[in-house]
């Protein structure tokens, strides 16, 4: 069991503003937490984004687009991943792992899909 946490400090470059992400592993290897690996979580995330309209207006026969701006649209997604965990002798930790889920309760969004990856290294003690 663990949790995955992101916090995104560039607004420009990425929608998503943060997520924590509780999960719980099963792992496939012949020693204590190595090898391949699913695992089942859940994720409370915040995005900006943008709803994109639009009408016509039947009188003048025009079609008209706007978008509106939304900051800050919190969800909670349901998902699976899998990856793997390496280890060495001298207790140096590599670890790749890919998910994805879905967004539960704003599904009108462009979010309704999310996903989560991530290359990690570390030291176990």
């Amino acid at each position: 069991m663990g949790i995955d946490v992101l916090f995104a400090f560039d607004d420009e470059t990425i929608d998503v503003n943060y997520y924590f992400s509780p999960y719980c592993r099963q792992y496939f290897g012949k020693k204590y937490a190595t090898g391949f690996f699913v695992e089942a979580f859940g994720m409370l995330n915040s995005v900006d984004d943008y709803i994109y309209d639009s009408y016509h207006d039947e009188s003048t026969n025009t079609y008209y687009s706007y978008s509106t701006y939304d900051d800050n649209v919190v969800d909670f997604a349901l998902g699976i991943g899998t990856g793997v965990k390496l280890i060495t002798k001298r207790g140096f930790i590599v670890e790749i792992d890919l998910g994805i889920g879905r967004n539960l309760f704003k599904n009108e969004r462009d979010f309704t899909i999310i996903g989560k990856g991530g290359i990690n290294l570390g030291y176990r003690f």
